[in-house]
């Protein structure tokens, strides 16, 4: 899921065409835990001495709105939606939503496919 509609790197490994048309794969795991982290308030930043050097790192998380709607956005432009590890869904606090864009996939002739196991 990318933050902006360009389609990096990562992204662009993720979908693979076959003969049913585009097919996305998306790790229920790591879409577990990116949720749970966008959860987590983020620690104020310490005051920045300028004699001290580089500054401290400043990262931009994204929200939970971001992720879902970025999710939302990459079902629209597949035919195949590989779900890898969909145990990792039933923690998730913003199931309903998933399952909501699920269902809207279905409805548009989307097919999902649940895959159990990840080899490594």
């Amino acid at each position: 899921m990318t933050q902006s509609r360009r389609l990096s790197r990562r992204d662009f490994l993720r979908f693979r065409r076959t003969e049913r048309g585009k097919v996305l794969d998306v790790s229920c795991r790591a879409l577990f835990m990116r949720l749970a982290d966008a959860t987590i308030d983020p620690e104020p930043l310490p005051d920045y001495d300028t004699l001290m050097g580089e500054p401290p790192a400043v990262v931009e998380r994204r929200t939970t709105v971001d992720i879902l709607d970025s999710f939302d956005a990459d079902l629209r432009d597949v035919q195949v939606l590989r779900l890898l590890e969909p145990e990792w869904l039933e923690g998730i606090q913003e199931a309903s939503r998933i399952q909501d864009a699920l269902e809207s996939f279905r409805m548009r002739g989307g097919i999902v496919e649940r895959v159990a196991e990840v080899s490594s």
